[in-house]
């Protein structure tokens, strides 16, 4: 028994000098330092995790409004610059205008603006944001800053209805700007016009511009009206033509209704 105890004493101080002294500590800490990093990283991670996860939500929420409130800032920016630009150009536009207002010193002169609506794809027809109670009277003749437009055919309290030229009831004597040679023309849809009885003696070509003549107290002489784009030879004794109007009735804006003052 004796001899046992004393076996077991040496053994325990074997086991004693090699822990200490060799590389089994060494091993050992690592393991344990190893396991005990995993197993602490492990507990905090499940821990953790629900937060994580509704932080990372009100993150995205956070996030999404943040965008929401950028795109919303962007797009009143848009639209505040698109209104600069566009109150330069009304002011270039009105700007142009009144600068053509000395042609019509003898004429009543109202500035509306123009309105498309479906009576001007289907009938030729232009919508006015000034009525009777802007002083617009039925038949009245309306211009911009390229030329002639129409004349007024409606007309109520607050807006009126423009009868353009290139509608099927407008009709109007012009002359050829060069040679003052004096003609019908007619509206025939299609954003053109007709003109008729041009003397064979008179000269005619494509890229002509016709003008008013100022005869008929509507409007005053040598605006431009209309632009010829085709001839037509006839063999009654007169010649006819097409044109298009000078104005591009697609960016009408501010716009001229004028009335003879001596009338």
């Amino acid at each position: 028994m004796l001899r046992l105890r004393v076996w077991l004493l040496i053994a325990a101080i074997a086991l004693i000098l090699l822990d200490k002294f060799s590389f089994i500590s060494k091993f050992r800490d690592i393991v344990s330092i190893y396991v005990h990093n995993h197993i602490v990283m492990f507990e905090y991670k499940i821990i953790s995790y629900p937060k994580l996860v509704f932080l990372q939500k009100d993150t995205q929420k956070k996030l999404e409004t943040e965008n929401i409130q950028l795109r919303q800032q962007v797009e009143k920016d848009a639209i505040i610059i698109k209104q600069q630009n566009n109150q330069s150009t009304n002011a270039k536009e009105v700007e142009n205008l009144n600068s053509k207002s000395a042609l019509y010193n003898n004429f009543n002169i109202i500035m509306a603006r123009g309105v498309i609506d479906v009576n001007y794809l289907v009938n030729n027809k232009l919508l006015i944001d000034k009525g009777s109670n802007h002083g617009i009277k039925l038949g009245s003749t309306v211009v911009n800053k390229e030329g002639v437009i129409g004349q007024i055919g409606l007309v109520n309290s607050n807006n009126s209805q423009v009868i353009l030229i290139t509608n099927l009831d407008y009709k109007i004597y012009l002359q050829n700007q060069v040679t003052k040679s004096k003609m019908l023309a007619s509206g025939i849809g299609n954003n053109n016009m007709q003109v008729k009885y041009i003397n064979k003696t008179d000269k005619i070509s494509i890229g002509d511009i016709l003008v008013t003549t100022g005869l008929d107290d509507l409007y005053p002489a040598n605006i431009p009206v209309a632009r010829v784009i085709k001839v037509f030879y006839e063999n009654n004794g007169f010649n006819s033509a097409i044109c298009e109007p000078v104005v591009n009735f697609n960016k009408l804006q501010y716009l001229l209704v004028l009335k003879n003052a001596q009338q």
